[in-house]
């Protein structure tokens, strides 16, 4: 993605973030407002719909990240290793279990062990970082 779309999108996401917390701001006000509790429903449903945007905006914005992984000599060559880059950039933080699905969704067959490894392997190279738990508890990040 060229650096002025980036921008873009990032300015965007920006936006779109700052529109959630006015509405978040603006519906905590009128729901202590008893006269104007009608609009609280209405204020939520607003913030559903920005947040539809803002969700794949996060998604493409983290690929995009993602991208400057891919050409690295160690991921270019393994295949499972840019699956779970793409997993993490595609989905966010996920656990182990949540990887293993992605990698056997996208590739049809998965091996726990496998993909330990070379998680194991993408925190070494500091491109993943475990940000909760421990073993299967844990989740994975792309280091940003």
């Amino acid at each position: 993605m060229p650096r002025k779309t980036e921008d873009r999108v990032k300015n965007l996401d920006e936006k779109l973030d700052s529109i959630i917390n006015r509405l978040d701001t603006i519906e905590a006000a009128l729901a202590s407002n008893s006269k104007s509790s009608e609009l609280s429903p209405i204020l939520a449903d607003l913030r559903s719909g920005v947040s539809l945007y803002s969700e794949p905006l996060k998604a493409v914005k983290r690929l995009y990240e993602a991208q400057r992984y891919f050409k690295t000599k160690e991921v270019e060559k393994d295949e499972i290793s840019r699956l779970i880059i793409q997993a993490l950039a595609v989905r966010g933080q996920l656990n182990i279990s949540q990887i293993e699905r992605e990698i056997r969704a996208s590739r049809g067959k998965a091996s726990r062990r496998i993909i330990r490894g070379r998680l194991k392997k993408l925190v070494d190279e500091k491109i993943v970082q475990a940000s909760t738990g421990t073993g299967i508890t844990a989740k994975y990040h792309l280091v940003e």
